[in-house]
């Protein structure tokens, strides 16, 4: 039983480490850190988010997102805006050459993803299923604990 569980999350361990490489390698072809790559995305996807918003989307401590996106902010890339409901908040937003670093970075990163696209159909389709259960049964034993 424990062999099982250790070789299931070995596998996604493994998987998980290879997405990371190869984002960090896109990264830094563009001059960032895997990170700050991902701060452009979640920032395109979802302009004008707080910095605790951004922390959690990022699954670190605001001290660190705070410094990640001050970096940014001194590069040009990302801006700081008031909200007007609230001049003490601040939204965090891609200044126009952020967004243009974004889809630069998109680019190179599906290029040096693209041999997943040697999966068949069905085997996507199974892949799908078999996260989506895995996820299940973790969430379930989440619940539990």
């Amino acid at each position: 039983m424990e062999e099982r569980i250790l070789r299931i999350f070995e596998s996604y361990r493994e998987v998980n480490q290879s997405f990371f490489q190869l984002m960090t390698k896109a990264a830094s072809k563009h001059k960032l850190s895997a990170p700050q790559l991902i701060v452009l995305r979640v920032l395109h996807e979802q302009p004008a988010l707080r910095l605790s918003e951004l922390a959690d989307k990022l699954f670190l401590g605001n001290s660190t997102t705070s410094g990640i996106v001050d970096r940014m902010v001194k590069a040009g890339l990302v801006e700081r805006e008031r909200t007007p409901s609230d001049r003490r908040a601040m939204t965090l937003t891609l200044t126009g050459q952020g967004e243009a670093l974004w889809r630069e970075t998109e680019a190179t990163r599906l290029h040096m993803m693209r041999s997943l696209l040697e999966l068949s159909d069905a085997d996507q389709r199974e892949l799908d299923r078999l996260q989506r259960e895995v996820l299940r049964l973790l969430r379930k034993s989440r619940e539990e604990a």
